[in-house]
């Protein structure tokens, strides 16, 4: 193997492969990263087993071969270098890195050794990123973190007669986004890993793509989203999804609609004095606004009042205020209507006008007195 490329666009690709580098690889050769020069371009490849990308970058090539080289070093290695291009020569197990004042070598393994990628194939279904982007990064937050129930880290996706529905929930919340898409015909339902989705998103934007394909290769139970330079590869979560349409209240009983800023200005003053009660924030709904307050005997106590028009009874509510602070954080629009039928039923959160299908729901917290 022997080529030549440009140090720009080598630690471009490896700053977004080394992302899925493992911290504590399962096996050894998982701290590698996969070399492997085919058609005139370098390809690289890192996987955790979990999430794998492969990242297509141009270079000049003299001889085709490929290898696995220590990620994190190369790359700290890479970045290092003050020189436009760097070339690579393999001389048996030894990779030769230079440029014109620089001569490094690294020990390397064999590519038999990496897992194997399943063949790309070409991408059944292609979607706008400008239309899906905003609604992943409203749902993907409250996807759980909980290995111990695999199923609730993914984001259960569908579409049908051109609309792709998300939606994630932890059990305490749920947040939910429909996207109308111009392909009527495409039928589809999975559930994909939400730290998958994240990077797709993240690459696309690194890698500024406006569009991205996706196929499922349904043999190895594996997704494929396809940018123009990367495949990014994720295993589809299996398990039943919960019937989140149980969840969603039909009605209310009181219903405030409040300005976005202020609230959040308000629960996060609030939460001040809520990190020592189980991160409790109380929330009584008055006739012309909402008082929020908290309380930790350790600390002492705080009460804020915002604003806001309201219809229906008055009432009291406990929400956990860490994810207040997450809606509030990716909530779309300026004004956020509230609903709840008491202080146990799930509060309802979505936006002021019709523009946007987003809903979130957080269940209450029980509290004493």
């Amino acid at each position: 193997m022997h080529f030549f490329v440009l140090k720009e666009n080598l630690a471009k690709a490896l700053s977004i492969v080394g992302r899925y580098i493992p911290i504590r690889p399962q096996l050894p050769i998982l701290a590698n990263v996969h070399f492997k020069t085919e058609n005139n371009q370098l390809k690289i490849s890192a996987t955790n087993l979990e999430l794998g990308i492969i990242f297509t970058t141009a270079a000049k090539i003299e001889k085709d071969g490929e290898i696995t080289v220590p990620g994190k070093l190369l790359a700290e290695f890479i970045s290092s270098l003050t020189a436009e291009k760097i070339e690579f020569v393999l001389d048996g197990n030894t990779l030769i890195i230079k440029t014109g004042k620089t001569r490094a070598t690294f020990a390397t393994t064999s590519p038999a050794d990496f897992p194997p990628f399943p063949a790309t194939p070409d991408a059944k279904k292609t979607f706008p990123l400008d239309k899906v982007k905003d609604a992943i990064t409203r749902v993907v937050f409250a996807a759980s973190n909980d290995e111990a129930r695999p199923v609730l880290t993914g984001v259960k996706t569908t579409i049908s007669k051109g609309v792709i529905s998300l939606s994630a929930t932890d059990g305490y919340r749920l947040s939910m986004e429909q996207v109308e898409i111009e392909d009527k015909k495409e039928e589809l339902g999975a559930i994909l890993p939400a730290n998958s989705l994240i990077e797709v998103i993240r690459v696309a934007a690194e890698t500024k793509a406006e569009t991205v394909g996706f196929s499922i290769i349904e043999n190895k139970n594996q997704v494929i989203f396809i940018f123009p330079q990367v495949q990014i590869y994720t295993r589809l979560l299996e398990g039943e999804f919960p019937n989140i349409e149980k969840i969603i209240p039909v009605g209310f009983k009181t219903r405030v609609i409040v300005e976005k800023e202020l609230l959040a200005q308000s629960v996060k003053t609030t939460s001040l004095f809520a990190r020592g009660a189980a991160n409790i924030i109380k929330i009584k709904i008055e006739k012309d606004g909402m008082r929020l307050s908290a309380n930790t005997p350790q600390v002492g106590e705080d009460e804020d009042f915002v604003e806001a028009k309201v219809e229906g009874e008055e009432v009291e509510v406990a929400f956990n205020f860490r994810f207040l602070l997450d809606l509030l954080a990716n909530f779309p629009d300026k004004e956020l209507i509230f609903e709840t039928s008491g202080p146990l039923n799930p509060g309802v959160f979505k936006p002021a006008t019709n523009k946007l299908s987003f809903l979130h729901i957080i269940m209450p917290v029980r509290v004493q007195g």
